[in-house]
């Protein structure tokens, strides 16, 4: 890992365990025409080349020693690699509120892309990237440092069954293994249902995961800040090649009723590989400009994954960048 991913500031970007709210710390395809004339930008954080930057450095890191801003204490992988995304539905609402089902579980989900960890696709066509704390640091921008609660290998389908803001085990009331929740500033949401299972080992969720079926709402949850929940994740989607077709899924917990969402996004974005992917993306980034932001959109193109999957048009932009 580079030193300065331990000891300093670099450029990351990042899809809790309390009833508090989290506290926020300081291509070769063709595209379809496009317009903005008419639409005034408003104040833009980052240029596109910085966002793209970032975010293809995140991908491409593959530490497994990511370490906290300042204390130097061990954070999950999302903290210093990977890029962490939400997907989201485009209608008469702006994509960065809670949606229905998660103000009810208490915690959005989002997963987590990052080169050698092989997933094909996303829920939906079209969402957005938050900005980490270490990305925030470098560019001093709002960066979400607390929240982050479990990681699943698999989209659990999680729901108020699962209890836990959606990270507990369905049918079954576990308790976190102290041990392995570290005093940092997260420390407070991080947890996990599969210590309190007696799980600590990819080869052991996996021989659980086979016991019910693979049946993905009866997976167990990984402590999002403990560094052998994420090594054991990676590990058990190498161990089932037919579900990579299915997306990780990570919890964060609400943070008020979502309005406060735009300054943490870094970026939107579209698979080129969906249809409507792209019509979707501009009408994020136009009600992202109405709420005062203009964030630019990227191209996610999984059949790059080994390299620059996340690229930048000007021409997939409806507000100018």
């Amino acid at each position: 890992m580079k030193a300065s991913i331990l000891f300093a500031p670099l450029l990351i970007l990042l899809v809790a365990c309390s009833s508090q709210n989290p506290q926020p710390i300081l291509s070769p395809h063709p595209t379809p025409a496009n317009t903005t004339t008419g639409i005034t930008p408003t104040a833009q954080l980052q240029k596109p080349a910085e966002v793209l930057a970032d975010v293809l450095t995140n991908y491409k890191e593959t530490t497994t020693d990511c370490r906290e801003y300042g204390s130097g204490k061990p954070r999950g992988h999302y903290y210093c690699s990977g890029v962490l995304v939400r997907t989201v539905d485009d209608g008469a609402f702006n994509p960065w509120m809670y949606s229905p089902s998660a103000v009810a579980v208490g915690a959005t989900s989002y997963s987590w892309l990052r080169r050698g960890v092989i997933q094909k696709t996303l829920y939906h066509p079209a969402g957005f990237i938050l900005r980490n704390r270490i990305d925030g640091v470098a560019h001093r921008l709002p960066a979400l440092e607390s929240g982050f609660i479990c990681l699943y290998p698999y989209d659990a389908g999680t729901s108020t069954a699962n209890g836990h803001k959606g990270c507990g085990y369905r049918g079954r009331h576990v308790k976190n293994d102290a041990a392995i929740t570290p005093n940092d500033d997260n420390s407070a949401y991080a947890w996990g249902s599969c210590a309190g299972l007696g799980i600590t080992t990819a080869k052991q969720w996996d021989v659980h995961f086979q016991s019910v079926g693979q049946t993905r709402t009866r997976q167990c949850s990984w402590n999002i800040d403990s560094q052998h929940g994420w090594n054991n994740m990676i590990a058990s989607r190498d161990d089932f090649p037919a579900l990579q077709n299915i997306w990780n899924e990570i919890l964060l917990s609400n943070y008020g009723d979502g309005s406060q969402m735009p300054k943490y996004i870094a970026a939107f974005f579209w698979d080129i590989s969906k249809a409507g992917a792209l019509t979707t993306a501009r009408n994020f980034q136009r009600k992202m400009n109405n709420a005062g932001y203009n964030v630019p959109i990227l191209r996610l193109n999984f059949a790059n994954a080994t390299g620059d999957i996340f690229s930048y048009d000007p021409a997939d932009q409806a507000i100018a960048q």
